[in-house]
């Protein structure tokens, strides 16, 4: 089923198995269609910069494109050299290891299941002071809270204020970053 809002994705890179990785996260959003690239690359400013502060310098945001609803084609794309901005006193976790926000929306599925969104990142840290391997480091936890909640509250940027949502429309109503890091395997990536 084709997208009826417009999105943005987020195209990052950092070292994995010795190799420079790209992976990325695809928003959608309410709240218009930026007008023209100079506001699509407006709206992606304003992404950029709250999210490289949840990465330290280990990652770097490469580009932001934007797509009309229903559309694979882009419309709008910016290059970018951001590394992380974030000072994490977490310990590095393998590539991926990856942090987890999940924002709830207002839709039900056909069986009357909540609907979410989910966003993996990886350069995920790991609390230095737990005893618990796999708890996210409070400062990155803190760090993806802020991008869920100016989500939430809308991002005014490019002449729009953009609210999160699903693909389908549903508007995000609240967000959870988890406790703990999960994993998300890079297509295409083997350990031989």
């Amino acid at each position: 089923m084709a997208a009826v809002v417009p999105s943005v994705r987020i195209t990052k890179r950092f070292t994995f198995k010795n190799t420079l990785h790209e992976w990325s996260n695809r928003y959608y959003f309410h709240g218009g269609v930026p007008s023209n690239a100079t506001n699509w690359h407006a709206l992606m400013d304003a992404l950029t910069n709250i999210e490289k502060t949840m990465w330290d310098a280990a990652t770097t945001i490469l580009m932001a494109t934007g797509y009309e609803a229903g559309s694979d084609v882009p419309v709008a794309s910016k290059a970018y050299s951001l590394g992380g901005t974030l000072s994490s006193t977490g310990l590095t976790t393998p590539g991926e290891c990856a942090a987890l926000l999940r924002m709830a929306t207002d839709g039900r599925s056909t069986k009357n299941h909540p609907i979410y969104c989910f966003s993996y990142y990886h350069g995920a840290k790991r609390n230095s002071t737990s005893d618990h391997q796999d708890e996210l480091a409070a400062d990155q936890r803190t760090a993806i809270g802020v991008y869920g909640a100016a989500w939430v509250s809308g991002i005014t940027a490019g002449g729009i204020t953009a609210t999160r949502s699903s693909p389908q429309g549903h508007s995000v109503t609240g967000y959870l970053v988890e406790e703990y890091i999960t994993h998300r395997d890079f297509r295409g990536t083997t350990s031989v």
